[in-house]
């Protein structure tokens, strides 16, 4: 009776593992696509992340290699890349109308500055999030603190004569996105990512390399 008892025991433990592997792999893969979709069309270019990793335990969990691709007719290299961020996520909320997020923290991301003739690569991602539509969605996003440390600016300029150099936004926190309405998940990511952008460029006009065209860069962002 006593072995029957524990290889009963033993097999529930096996179900209830794979249940939580099911389910966590299930969540992973809501987010990653979530991520995926929704900033693809609200930049409307290619974003991407290689992987989601959330535990239903506590809702900590990482998100690795996320990139957004430049817009058309620039460089092929991102505009935008996270090697890891760290996050935390109110686990019940992921099966409600209402995603929460209770921080995210990302430490030395990539931004790519580029001006190539009269274009510049993150006002066209700022342009593109203005000019975004679609089908109203069900599912809103909050998140409640953002916190990004050390982004690496290259900032390139082909105006008069190409150069490159890098800056470094030392710090970038937001609080109570999508509080104060029932946002959308793109209405929240374009709350996070138009100022990131602007700051972004502002940083740029600081740098030596559009330091002598600061007046042609600006009118560029003003058009």
């Amino acid at each position: 009776m006593k072995n029957k008892g524990l290889k009963i025991l033993a097999g529930i433990l096996v179900i209830i593992i794979a249940a939580v592997l099911v389910i966590t792999w299930s969540l992973d893969g809501m987010i990653k696509s979530g991520i995926e979709e929704n900033g693809s069309e609200l930049l409307q270019t290619s974003v991407t992340v290689d992987n989601v990793s959330v535990s239903i335990f506590g809702g900590s969990g990482t998100i690795n290699g996320f990139t957004v691709q430049n817009p058309e007719d620039f460089s092929e290299e991102p505009a935008f890349y996270i090697q890891e961020a760290s996050m935390k996520v109110d686990i019940l909320s992921l099966f409600s109308d209402q995603i929460v997020v209770n921080e995210i923290i990302v430490k030395n991301p990539d931004l790519f500055f580029e001006q190539i003739g009269m274009g510049v690569n993150l006002k066209k991602l700022n342009d593109n999030m203005d000019l975004a539509s679609g089908e109203p969605s069900e599912t809103s996003l909050v998140i409640d603190y953002l916190l990004i440390e050390d982004a690496e600016v290259t900032v390139s300029s082909s105006l008069e004569r190409d150069r490159t150099t890098e800056v470094t936004l030392a710090e970038f926190t937001l609080n109570d996105i999508g509080r104060n309405g029932n946002n959308t998940v793109k209405q929240s990511v374009r709350q996070i990512l138009k100022p990131l952008f602007q700051q972004a460029m502002e940083e740029a006009l600081k740098s030596g390399v559009t330091e002598q065209l600061e007046n042609k860069v600006k009118d560029l962002f003003d058009n």
